[in-house]
């Protein structure tokens, strides 16, 4: 059967998603990679520094399933972007208290609300090669998301806590200011997007919608039993 026009579109809606996530996937390598050794000098255990090392071959593993996918909905993968890494920590959180901020922002938020993301799109792929993709990349976000819980349970007994709970709507206007809110090019409503689920994005409803719920039901409660202050960070997601 031939691809109607709509379905065209569609497709190339999906491959600017996913040439944007490229770029996505090599800054998380990159930033794994450099959490690794940070995490070995403070002490982190051989599990948690592995678990870094890991992710970070991971995520370029990530950047080429996104390469051959913005090629299979017939688009041209963007030559390799220049990233300059920053750290997201605020000023005045040094020392360790700067590897657990920069820990809780890229594994119990970025990876734990990714993981929640990818399986809902998982379970609406209509595409076998996306859907095949997307599952590859959703197994590998839970363990980036479990270094994250697992670090926050080492470091339980150190009052260096104080340094997340306050600075969450910082943290989450980072992370929920790029792609989990990103317009697709297309106006809402569009017939597009509702076909874009199938093809790895969710319309913005749907992202608001699984957004509100991971925290509500994981995100938060995780931090809370580690000690962490939600408070800021709820007020914050409210008033979005």
């Amino acid at each position: 059967m031939t691809a109607g026009a709509g379905d065209e579109s569609a497709r190339e809606l999906a491959a600017r998603v996913w040439s944007f996530r490229l770029g996505s996937e090599l800054e998380a390598a990159q930033r794994f990679r450099a959490l690794a050794p940070l995490l070995r000098a403070a002490g982190a255990s051989a599990v948690i520094v592995s678990m870094a090392e890991e992710a970070a071959a991971d995520e370029v593993r990530h950047a080429d399933l996104c390469r051959q996918l913005v090629r299979h909905f017939g688009g041209a993968p963007p030559s390799e972007p220049e990233i300059a890494l920053r750290w997201t920590a605020p000023a005045g959180v040094e020392g360790r208290g700067r590897i657990l901020y920069e820990i809780v922002a890229v594994s119990c938020v970025t990876e734990t609300l990714s993981t929640a993301l990818l399986g809902e799109l998982v379970a609406r792929a209509t595409d076998p090669v996306c859907r095949q993709a997307m599952h590859s990349i959703l197994r590998d976000e839970v363990s980036h998301s479990r270094l994250g819980w697992a670090f926050l349970a080492e470091e339980q007994a150190r009052v260096v806590r104080d340094c997340v709970g306050p600075h969450l709507p910082r943290m989450l206007e980072a992370t929920l200011g790029d792609e989990l809110f990103r317009a697709t090019g297309a106006p809402d409503p569009d017939p597009r997007l509702q076909q874009l689920a199938g093809l790895g994005s969710l319309e913005r409803a749907d992202r608001l919608r699984v957004v509100r719920e991971t925290f509500d039901r994981v995100i938060f409660p995780g931090l809370e039993l580690f000690g962490i202050d939600t408070a800021f960070g709820r007020r914050w997601l409210d008033a979005r």
